[in-house]
């Protein structure tokens, strides 16, 4: 998405030591696999994400792609906030094209070598196409809100903090307005990605402790 800045944080290391660990063979043969790193609004998924993207690749040698699912909402960002604005109960899933992301996927994995994929522009607030070569990567990241709900993943990181323990960082990050009608917007979407928990392979407290699942 264009507009978010990526910066590398070194706070997460033991977290992508360990994917890192669990994955070694897979990466190793090069088998085409995706990560997914899920959670609420300001939990820090996309700093995971970016800090694994790198440490696999500072690691292995292999090259990793970027899939952030905010490219795939249906509506630009103010369309969509003002869909929301005349009916809350269309906060969701069914506002991302999950369908098409987790198609993006097995393309990816199966080779395919041009994707042909949408891209925010926030700040514009359009929706532009961008083209990947995933010839040119070994494995990929996909980042946001409900990917744990892809079947395309291979690996699923959910991180477990809430909306409520990130108001201070969502303030600082200035992105969202704070205010009652987005507040219940968060609690929404708090009570949909909480059932996905069950679904993650390893889980990310607030804390950043690692709590591997039993499925």
């Amino acid at each position: 998405m264009i507009g978010d800045k990526l910066t590398y944080h070194s706070n997460y290391q033991n977290i992508t030591n360990y994917v890192i660990a669990e994955l070694k063979e897979n990466l190793i043969s090069k088998k085409r696999i995706c990560i997914s790193v899920s959670g609420e609004s300001g939990c820090g998924k996309t700093s995971l994400a970016y800090a694994l993207q790198q440490d696999i690749e500072k690691t292995t040698g292999l090259k990793g792609a970027f899939f952030h699912q905010d490219d795939y909402f249906k509506l630009p960002p103010a369309a969509n906030h003002n869909a929301r604005l005349k009916d809350i109960s269309v906060v969701g899933m069914n506002e991302v094209n999950l369908e098409l992301l987790n198609d993006h996927l097995i393309q990816f994995q199966s080779k395919k070598n041009i994707l042909d994929k949408p891209l925010v522009n926030y700040h514009q607030n359009i929706i532009l196409n961008e083209h990947i070569t995933s010839n040119n990567f070994d494995f990929c990241i996909v980042e946001g809100t409900y990917v744990s709900s892809l079947k395309a993943a291979d690996y699923r990181i959910f991180i477990k903090t809430t909306y409520l323990d990130t108001r201070k960082s969502r303030i600082k990050r200035a992105r969202d307005i704070i205010n009652d009608f987005n507040e219940q917007v968060l609690e929404i979407e708090h009570q949909i990605i909480s059932g996905q928990k069950s679904m993650a392979d390893i889980i990310i407290d607030k804390n950043l402790k690692l709590t591997k699942t039993k499925h």
